[in-house]
């Protein structure tokens, strides 16, 4: 059996998953807010103490005892860790480690502290004979600290953790046939952040953190129409991209001939990324593009952004291979946490 949970800053998602021989189970599954009142929510004035207090009234909703857990697995996400593709010179290993604690400090905002590295080798370069190719990820010894103190305020023994990019690649590689050319991407929509993952088979792995995401989407709301942000997350939720829409009256008065809105920005940042990414890979292709995160469902947002990149959009099912005998209303939201869940199994 397998817990993970995600720890956003919106949500905290929890998955718990069995698996009895080919067959995986959702045993338990659940989202709670971390504030309750969401007209007082401050995304720059989340306390620590909060998001453990919210993680102890979901295990306690769940009847779960954290301190009988011990195959927990969580995650460092957005700018707290950095995950990228690395080509370097094969060498022995005690080298290696020194070679990348050089090429991790040039990616992470130093905090003071030390930087902490973890690698996975990929293989040989195909293009460079001397080279081996290395999925290098990095945080610093602080934002480990604060994740682990987190945990151990909520009651739990601090497992694995892992990063919210390649929890979505593990996802996606358990869920789906990866064709073996080109790549796909996914656009993890959630709250503080959308993480742009670009994986497949045979191709470079990148991502990136796109500071565009769901607070920023209801922040918009709030300011054109003078609400207030529960409101605006209703709005969103029940309106979808529609929400966005003038009166006849209001197109009337406008000076600009284009309405262009925050989801306009968040596709512009994305075509710059994947033609950054082209750049670099002249040979790639992109195959098949996926929706994850609780904004994933906001309606119309998927034909949206398959209209403004020319390019075929599903949103994800991470229950895809999983049997699940529980209502949810956005599966999508729960990607991160599943594919967390499932590098516990395996």
């Amino acid at each position: 059996m397998s817990i993970a949970l995600d720890i956003g800053k919106f949500s905290i998602k929890l998955v718990e998953l069995e698996k009895v021989n080919e067959s995986i189970k959702v045993i338990n599954l659940k989202t709670i807010n971390i504030v309750e009142d969401l007209d007082t929510y401050d995304i720059d004035k989340l306390s620590k103490s909060q998001i453990s207090a919210s993680i102890q009234d979901l295990t306690n909703n769940l009847n779960i005892k954290t301190k009988r857990v011990k195959n927990l697995i969580t995650s460092l996400s957005g700018s707290d860790v950095d995950t990228r593709q690395v080509s370097i010179l094969d060498m022995p290993d005690n080298e290696l480690l020194q070679a990348l604690e050089l090429e991790a400090k040039k990616h992470v905002p130093l905090d003071g502290t030390e930087a902490i590295i973890d690698y996975h080798h990929i293989g040989k370069d195909l293009h460079e004979l001397d080279k081996i190719n290395l999925l290098l990820t990095t945080t610093t010894k602080n934002k480990i600290k604060d994740h682990a103190d987190i945990l151990k305020n909520a009651g739990f023994k601090p497992g694995i953790f892992d990063s919210d990019p390649i929890a979505l690649c593990n996802l996606l590689q358990f869920s789906y046939e990866l064709p073996e050319t080109g790549a796909n991407v996914i656009l993890d929509i959630g709250h503080s952040s959308t993480t742009l993952v670009v994986f497949g088979n045979n191709i470079t792995y990148f991502s990136r953190e796109i500071e565009i995401a769901g607070n920023q989407i209801s922040q918009s709301l709030i300011r054109s129409n003078k609400i207030k942000y529960s409101e605006a997350e209703n709005k969103k939720h029940e309106k979808g991209i529609a929400v966005f829409e003038k009166s006849n009256e209001e197109i009337e008065q406008a000076i600009s001939v284009e309405q262009r809105t925050i989801l306009n920005d968040l596709v512009d940042e994305v075509r710059k990324t994947l033609r950054f990414y082209m750049k670099n890979n002249s040979q790639a292709f992109f195959n098949q593009f996926y929706l994850s995160g609780g904004c994933s469902k906001m309606i119309g947002l998927d034909s949206f952004i398959a209209e403004a990149l020319n390019v075929k959009v599903d949103i994800i099912n991470p229950l895809n291979k999983i049997d699940c005998d529980k209502t949810i209303d956005n599966p999508a939201e729960f990607s991160v946490a599943i594919g967390l869940a499932l590098r516990g199994l395996f």
